[in-house]
């Protein structure tokens, strides 16, 4: 239960040098497959029992207001149904949290890959599609489990997106938009049930189902930690330092800071120098798990 039931062998490969380019792989069918089918997910929707905050809407780029099909943080029965029924896809995300075997999976890519990770399903309509061209600030492993979509993919606009920094809903432009329109992808795929493509993160994708029955993929979401994740857990350590929880001198904001930041930044090099590695490494470590 790991990266190796998305992606067989492939998974070593993939853990040795995470992918820069999108990897294809025809897994067949498995255990997730048979866990996980679009019949158990088409209960979900039909009994309702979804949370409103991981259910979203789209059709053609446009995601529907959560009061169409919610209220008082419920679902309003049958009201997902119809929207699929009219052509939306359906994007559960975190179906981990209510899904034991797809818990399992995730927590052993985590252990595998120090990445947080959570699920989404995806449901499409024949011939439609939800999401327009964007690009995600995580590498998806996508699992499709029923139906056909197709994947045109264009290389990264920014590098190494994360979080709200340079995501697409802040950084698109229609000059790129009439560029992606008019320019033919650097990589297409076409999945069927028992296929598996890894998109890394900041690859623009904008799939669309095909063929005349539903599309439903499992995109497995794994938030990569940058340097700067690190970083930011190795200055956390400081606050057990009595200088570092001493209040800022008070107008320190109307004079500018400047003297402040460089009094902070020689603080911040002395800690760290200070820092014995191996503690600090176990203790991030512990604190991660």
């Amino acid at each position: 239960m790991s990266l190796k039931v998305l992606l067989d062998d492939l998974a070593g490969e993939v853990l040795r040098v995470w992918p820069a380019e999108p990897r294809f792989h025809h897994r067949g069918a498995t255990d997730l497959d048979r866990a996980v089918p679009l019949s158990l997910l088409d209960r979900y929707i039909d009994y309702d029992l979804l949370s409103p905050q991981y259910v979203a809407v789209v059709k053609d780029g446009t995601a529907v207001h959560p009061g169409r099909f919610s209220r008082d943080s419920k679902l309003v029965p049958g009201r997902v149904r119809d929207l699929i029924d009219e052509g939306h896809t359906a994007n559960l995300r975190e179906v981990q949290r209510s899904i034991p075997y797809l818990a399992q999976i995730t927590r052993e890519i985590e252990r595998e890959t120090g990445y947080p990770t959570y699920v989404s399903a995806i449901i499409t309509p024949p011939h439609c599609q939800g999401l327009a061209h964007h690009w995600d600030q995580f590498t998806g492993v996508v699992a499709q489990i029923a139906g056909r979509k197709r994947w045109p993919l264009w290389k990264p606009v920014v590098d190494h997106p994360m979080e709200d920094y340079l995501s697409s809903p802040r950084t698109w432009t229609p000059e790129l938009q009439q560029r992606l329109e008019s320019t033919a992808p650097d990589a297409e795929f076409e999945l069927t049930a028992g296929d598996t493509l890894v998109v890394p993160r900041g690859w623009i994708h904008s799939p669309h189902a095909i063929g005349s029955t539903t599309s439903y993929h499992l995109t497995f979401a794994l938030r990569e930690r940058p340097w700067l994740w690190l970083a930011q857990q190795l200055v956390g350590l400081a606050i057990e330092e009595l200088s570092f929880r001493a209040a800022l001198p008070p107008g320190g904001f109307a004079g500018g800071l400047e003297a402040d930041v460089r009094a902070a930044q020689a603080m911040t090099i002395d800690f760290l120098e200070r820092l014995e590695s191996a503690a600090a490494s176990a203790r991030i470590r512990a604190a991660a798990d």
